[in-house]
């Protein structure tokens, strides 16, 4: 039995790994969008469905619930590093990999400070982190996606003090939330073009809102049984009316920096539609969860395609996903699921 106070029980059978490959997949057709120089019409098109935003949204509804259920902190942060860090290994090394065979990278590069700096960044919590060296590779960015593995992992460090927090006071969940919304609207009157600023946005203070939101809803099966007896039609009407009135209103309606009401609208969208037909997304995928390597995969593939010129047509966005997509097959197939198998074995260690 866990030894914490665990949230009440969920519904197991969900469309949450489809939703999430979705999101994943949002966030790779919109980059390659960008990057290969296809209509912006399709880019803005994509971008209604954020699929970062929805990423952090259900890491805390998953992650919380995780951390609740663990038995020990040990075991859970086990558990995380064995989700995250042996698929974000393998891909660090294919990339380096590809930049020696396309001939950007000398092998004399591998002994430099600054390449053993950046690997270092690269395999700890700094993937944002962006040596000179590789510039002028791609869009100067090898995977510029990972900034966000590593605000997942300050998520994963927070989640103990969250739980310990608001289970002295749930009244700590309005207080928490009130905060960190308030850092998510006033963050654009910090200057962009300061240091300042691009370290708060790889920092959780404009994000941490959308996973406590997350992690409460985890907390309320009231909530989540009212929106699976409402009509969808009813969350997709409220989502896009929400999103007009906020787009004359003058807010960001797209896009990662969402503003937050018409990211609770999309949040109560998404629960929605992971328990309409729950039986979807096993249906589709099986067990297969390869939304995490469609993530990490698509950056790199992306800037080789930029490397070869292929560039300016929907072709190469097709033929750029089709690839980022056997790679995640094969990700998770090789390296993630027998991964994931070792979590029965961490469990017992630590119980």
């Amino acid at each position: 039995m866990s030894v914490f106070n665990s949230p009440t029980k969920l519904l197991t059978i969900n469309n949450l790994d489809l939703i999430r490959l979705v999101a994943a997949f949002q966030v790779a057709l919109k980059h390659a969008l960008i990057h290969l120089e296809v209509d912006d019409y399709y880019i803005e098109l994509v971008s209604v469905f954020p699929g970062v935003p929805i990423f952090f949204l259900l890491s805390g509804f998953l992650i919380y619930r995780s951390y609740a259920n663990s038995g020990s902190m040990q075991t859970f942060f086990a558990n995380r590093l064995l989700r995250i860090y042996p698929a974000l290994v393998v891909c660090f090394v294919l990339s380096v990999v590809m930049l020696i065979w396309l001939g950007y990278l000398p092998l004399s590069t591998l002994i430099t400070k600054d390449f053993v700096v950046w690997a270092v960044a690269q395999l700890t919590l700094f993937q944002f982190y962006n040596p000179d060296f590789l510039r002028g590779f791609g869009v100067g960015v090898v995977n510029g996606s990972l900034w966000t593995i590593s605000l997942e992992m300050q998520f994963y460090f927070l989640t103990p003090l969250l739980f310990y927090v608001v289970r002295k006071s749930r009244s700590m969940w309005a207080v928490l939330m009130a905060f960190f919304v308030a850092c998510q609207v006033l963050h654009p009157f910090v200057a962009s073009d300061t240091l300042y600023y691009k370290l708060l946005m790889v920092s959780f203070f404009p994000w941490f809102c959308m996973f406590i939101f997350g992690a409460w809803m985890s907390t309320r099966d009231d909530l989540v049984k009212k929106i699976i007896d409402a009509p969808l039609w009813l969350f997709v009407v409220v989502y896009a009316v929400v999103d007009v009135i906020c787009y004359w209103a003058g807010m960001r309606v797209v896009g990662n920096e969402i503003n937050i009401i018409s990211f609770l609208a999309l949040s109560a969208l998404v629960f929605k539609l992971a328990y309409t037909k729950p039986e979807l997304s096993r249906k589709i995928l099986g067990k297969n969860d390869i939304s995490y390597g469609v993530y990490i995969y698509h950056m790199p593939i992306v800037n080789a395609f930029i490397f070869f010129g292929w560039i300016g047509t929907p072709y190469f966005v097709l033929a750029a996903m089709m690839a980022t997509f056997l790679f995640a097959y094969l990700s998770w197939i090789c390296i993630e699921r027998p991964m994931l198998g070792l979590k029965k074995t961490t469990l017992r260690r630590f119980s």
